[in-house]
């Protein structure tokens, strides 16, 4: 599978808040292999993993832990090229996060993103779908500031939060989460993710005209006709997994189900593909194990059971055979690494 690619202007922005700091961001992109005239070229991609890279370096050349989040504050109406102004032209809120989600692999592959909607709460959810593409605390940080941001000048300037939450632990002072997203801040969840007022989604947006909306939609749908072709169904598959909280197993019938498909049809297709449904649940539970050894101080005891094993052995056996390593040896090397 082709490695995962993101527009060059999120990179840009990124770069541009680098340089709000006081510090100029050539060496940095230098040490990526970038060259600053490639932020000049609006139909440039990157891979995913350096994008991702490049961000974590940049808090820290910034020496800055709450970068991401900064980054997504000060966003403006063009940080995310035509998806911020598809998101501000829209009809109604609830238009624009249906927009927003349906949109957003045209600028960034490899995105798992959703907007759901229940009786009173509504709950947009953000992630990457590829656990081994690295660190990724300051991407998450952003595209949920980023996304609020957006949501709250929408709105006029104001957005109450119910909720928000993060996969990743805690890092540095909780106020700064507070104070910005206005609610309470969760970690060490199994998503990224903001919740409000599923009310609010009936809200009409003054930011941009309304005129704008349609002329987007077609762009971006041309851009998505002419950079990829349909989801296989290892990839749909592996959509449905990401979607599912790990501490259940999941079963091949749901799997089938929401696919469309007989469980006998499901598991002929992906044996035509070398899969097997049973090696891709349990490579998605491997792959959230590791996330969270590399991203959070939980105790192995407390991840084995959130990915499922009700005891700590049968994990640990299960993590070595299939990383190659045991738990703690996968902390200690992402640690040092």
């Amino acid at each position: 599978m082709a490695e995962p690619t993101i527009s060059v202007l999120l990179l840009r922005h990124v770069a541009n808040c680098v340089e709000l700091t006081g510090r100029a961001s050539e060496p940095l992109l230098e040490e990526f292999g970038l060259g600053k005239d490639l932020l000049e070229d609006r139909e440039a991609t990157l891979p995913l993993r350096t994008f991702l890279a490049f961000f974590e370096s940049a808090a820290e050349f910034a020496n800055n832990r709450h970068f991401g989040l900064h980054a997504g504050r000060i966003a403006s109406a063009d940080s995310l090229g035509p998806l911020s102004f598809l998101f501000l032209s829209a009809p109604t809120l609830g238009e624009a996060f249906s927009a927003f989600v349906h949109y957003l692999g045209v600028m960034q592959q490899s995105a798992r993103n959703s907007i759901s909607v229940g009786p009173d709460t509504a709950t947009f959810e953000y992630g990457v779908r590829d656990t081994s593409l690295g660190a990724r605390r300051q991407d998450a940080e952003y595209s949920i500031a980023v996304t609020y941001t957006l949501a709250r000048n929408y709105c006029g300037g104001r957005l109450d939060l119910r909720e928000v939450c993060f996969e990743h632990a805690q890092v540095g002072d909780y106020l700064t989460y507070r104070d910005f997203f206005d609610c309470d801040v969760f970690f060490d969840r199994p998503r990224n993710s903001i919740s409000f007022d599923a009310a609010d989604l009936t809200r009409r947006g003054r930011e941009l005209s309304g005129d704008l909306f349609p002329i987007l939609v077609d762009h971006l749908q041309s851009k998505a006709e002419d950079e990829a072709g349909p989801a296989t169904l290892v990839e749909r598959l592996e959509d449905w997994l990401q979607m599912r909280a790990v501490s259940a197993p999941p079963k091949v019938e749901d799997a089938a189900a929401a696919l469309g498909l007989s469980v006998h049809a499901l598991q002929r297709r992906l044996a035509k593909d070398g899969q097997t449904f049973r090696d891709m649940a349990q490579h998605h539970r491997m792959q959230q194990a590791c996330h969270l050894l590399a991203e959070s101080d939980r105790s192995i005891a407390d991840i084995a059971l959130s990915v499922g094993y009700s005891e700590s052995a049968s994990f640990i056996r299960a993590f070595k055979a299939q990383c190659g390593n045991t738990p703690e040896r996968y902390r200690r090397m992402t640690a040092e690494s």
